[in-house]
C-alpha cells in the first residue's frame, strides 16, 4: 500500500470515528509534537497519546474540521499532507480557518510520527481566546 493509500484509509477511519482501524495503523512508537503555543501543545506518544490529542482538540474547538487538500510529496518512508483546518474556539466562540502541512513518517507499515506545521498558529490561538 502506498503512503497516500494509507493516509486515505487513515483519514476515512478518522472521519467515521473508527478507533479500531486507527489503532491498527499507529505504530507503538508513534509520536506527534504540537506547538507549545497551543493549549494542547506538547508531545503525544503511542496510541494513548493519539487518543489524548484528539480529545484535547475536541475539547478546545467546536465544529473542528480537517479537510485534505493535497499530498504534497511522498518519500520512501514519508508523506507530506496538506490540510485545511477550521472550527471555533469553545470558550471564545471565535472562528478560525487556516492551513497546516503535516510531515508523516512510517515504520513497519504503520504511522510512527507526525510533525505538524501550521500556517498561522497565532490565528488558532486567537480563536481559543488566548494571546
Amino acid at each position: 500500500m502506498s503512503h497516500r493509500d494509507f493516509a486515505d484509509r487513515f483519514l476515512a477511519a478518522l472521519g467515521r470515528g473508527d478507533s479500531a482501524t486507527i489503532a491498527t495503523m499507529i505504530h507503538p512508537n508513534f509520536e506527534l509534537i504540537e506547538a507549545n503555543s497551543l493549549p494542547y501543545g506538547g508531545t503525544y506518544k503511542g496510541l494513548d497519546g493519539w487518543v489524548a490529542l484528539t480529545k484535547a482538540v475536541g475539547a478546545t474547538f467546536a465544529g473542528f474540521r480537517l479537510q485534505l487538500l493535497d499530498y504534497a510529496g511522498e518519500g520512501e518512508d514519508s508523506l507530506v499532507v496538506h490540510f485545511a483546518i477550521s472550527g471555533r474556539g469553545r470558550q471564545s466562540g471565535t472562528p478560525f480557518d487556516t492551513r497546516v502541512l503535516e510531515y508523516w513518517r512510517f515504520r513497519d507499515g504503520k504511522l510512527v510520527r507526525i510533525d505538524p506545521f501550521y500556517f498561522d498558529t497565532a490565528l488558532v490561538v486567537a480563536a481559543i481566546g488566548r494571546s
